[in-house]
């Protein structure tokens, strides 16, 4: 009961607002058609300018055929209080419903649910269908009505009709575009920002109508209506639609006042001439107006869009970096994290020995303190104690120095890898606590990997950049240069060149690289190895730290079944740090790979 209440009354709510709404369009059509009348042109009742024929359109535009009864209720009533002819009255009043009713019925089928002013297309459909063609049908309505109630049409029917058509043309040309356009979302924006050029604009049009007006000169009526005509189109590119719109129709009603009482630009001695000249005047104004318009318009939505689609890549490249940048630093701490497995797994051994003997040593010393204290301790017996001491001792020595380089070196290869400061260090000494860092993830293989060069190399710059570059080499030549289980050889060679540049070279006889791949290698993501985990990160890694933050080049030479070189060329002493404390890039020497490889 409640719920049949409730829409009672939303009913009732919506009734009243549609009745309003049509008594709203009726006075709105009896007045601007009062307005109309008051310039006749052909007979008493037919004007070149009918303002309710827009009203009209507009009305069904925004509300739908719901407000035919108020432009019906408009238009009879007028032609009644005006001529007091039922018989042409009422004949009219359908006659001004019809092609509002056509135009909106095409058009919805024509344009669907898009706005009538979205675009050339649109422009095009509102001239062509609610301003040139439907008006026939009001112009042929009200002819016949005028025969049928014996009313005056002035000079004869042909001269009725075509002026009862451009009438009603003109009315929906200069009418309906700005009520249209007044409920479009947005549509006032435009005008709120350059409120200054719009006011600039129709005083303007007000001192050039007063000028045009009072003086009387030739050559200033031909220069006003090139004046008009230019402030037409400032309005079109600076105001958009609505506000040429309601400008053009500010510049109409201004010379049709002008021109009804003999001044202006279009007056003539010829009162019909002067309105033809004038309607003709404004028909291209307004054509022109609305085109340039719905051409900004056009262009400011394609803008728009291009600066939305431009805001989109850029985020959506943002992410994607960031994304990057994760995947790079989660590889960077699985790469320490195996390391830090390995590691601990390789001082497992030598501490269980050390723990062994140790426990092996407590059983002997207290099986030596139990024949101590029963006075059974013989010579032989404390011999071999001594023995066993003395190999025990040997045996912790070595397995604690063992753990002891292990940890040393998986120090200083762990610390520099998070840590990120550039120090001076021999460089062939780092490479070997590399190297020694990786023997957990290499010692399973059966290859072999050798330092070669130099053995001793000062250099000042970021150990933890050569770590990575080292480490990402060393793992993807002994993962990918062997697939078939072979035993290999990799060798990494140090040398310095005389112009201050380390050489660091990591060459295998493996199985080589395709040369389709070869251009690819130090692509983000790109491994021949997705199915078995891989990241695609290793080498561009390398390569990044390399060129970015050695400030060198990585380079390859590779052929199938011939093995693989990585060559990086970097200074011994790093680039300087820009303000934002990444390194500068210096661009590295030229160098032919072919002929400077050395054999493994």
């Amino acid at each position: 009961m409640r719920r049949s209440h409730g829409t009672g009354v939303r009913l009732m709510g919506q009734a009243q607002r549609l009745l309003l709404a049509n008594l709203f369009v009726a006075l709105a059509y009896a007045a601007t058609g009062w307005l109309g009348l008051q310039i006749p042109f052909a007979g008493e009742a037919v004007t070149l300018i009918w303002p309710p024929t827009g009203i009209a359109f507009a009305a069904l535009w925004r509300g739908g055929p719901w407000l035919l009864p108020g432009v019906f209720a408009g238009a009879a009533g007028l032609n009644l209080l005006m001529f007091g002819n039922p018989a042409f009255a009422l004949p009219v009043g359908m006659g001004n419903c019809l092609p509002a009713l056509v135009a909106w019925a095409v058009l919805r089928h024509v344009r669907g649910p898009r706005p009538l002013f979205d675009g050339p297309g649109g422009l095009f459909a509102f001239l062509t269908i609610p301003v040139l063609l439907t008006p026939m049908l009001s112009a042929t309505t009200g002819v016949l009505a005028a025969l049928a109630g014996d009313a005056d049409l002035g000079e004869g029917m042909i001269s009725a009709w075509t002026s009862w058509w451009v009438g009603d043309a003109m009315g929906v040309l200069l009418v309906a575009p700005p009520l249209i356009l007044m409920a479009a979302p947005g549509a006032t924006a435009l005008l709120r920002r350059r409120w200054a050029t719009a006011l600039g604009l129709v005083a303007g049009g007000a001192l050039l109508l007063t000028a045009m007006a009072l003086l009387e000169p030739l050559w200033l009526r031909e220069a006003g209506r090139f004046a008009l005509f230019c402030l037409i189109l400032t309005a079109g590119l600076r105001l958009g639609l609505l506000g040429t719109a309601l400008y053009t129709l500010l510049v109409a009603a201004g010379l049709c006042l002008m021109t009804a009482r003999g001044l202006g630009p279009f007056a003539a001695a010829d009162y019909h001439a002067s309105f033809a000249t004038l309607l003709a005047a404004l028909s291209i104004l307004a054509v022109a107006g609305l085109a340039l318009a719905t051409v900004m318009a056009t262009l400011r939505r394609v803008m728009l869009a291009e600066r939305e689609a431009r805001h989109q890549a850029e985020q959506a490249l943002t992410r994607l970096c960031q994304t990057q940048d994760n995947l790079v630093q989660a590889e960077k701490m699985a790469s320490l994290g195996r390391l830090v497995a390995g590691i601990a797994h390789e001082v497992a051994t030598p501490v269980g020995t050390a723990l062994a003997a140790s426990t092996r040593l407590a059983n002997d010393t207290r099986g030596i303190e139990q024949a101590l204290s029963g006075g059974t301790l013989r010579r032989e017996q404390m011999n071999e104690y001594i023995d066993a001491t003395s190999l025990a001792a040997r045996i912790l020595q070595s397995n604690m120095e063992r753990a002891a380089r292990l940890i040393e070196s998986f120090k200083h290869v762990a610390v520099d890898r998070t840590r990120q400061d550039r120090r001076r260090f021999d460089l062939a000494g780092y490479l070997e606590e590399v190297v020694i860092s990786l023997r957990p993830q290499t010692r399973k293989t059966p290859h072999a990997i050798a330092l070669t060069g130099a053995t001793r190399l000062p250099v000042d710059t970021y150990p933890d950049a050569v770590a990575q570059l080292v480490t990402n080499l060393l793992v993807n030549a002994v993962t990918h240069a062997f697939p078939d289980g072979r035993q290999g050889r990799v060798e990494v060679d140090l040398r310095a060149d005389a112009g201050g540049w380390v050489e660091l070279r990591i060459q295998d006889d493996g199985c080589g690289i395709d040369r389709e791949q070869l251009d690819r290698v130090f692509e983000p993501f790109f491994t021949t190895r997705r199915e078995r985990g891989g990241s695609g990160l290793g080498l561009y890694l390398a390569y990044n730290q390399v060129s970015q933050k050695l400030g060198g080049t990585l380079t390859v030479e590779s052929a199938a079944g011939r093995g693989t070189c990585f060559l990086a060329r970097f200074p011994a002493e790093a680039p300087p740090a820009t303000e934002t404390g990444e390194p500068v890039t210096t661009s590295a020497a030229p160098i032919d790979l072919a002929t400077k490889r050395r054999s493994a």
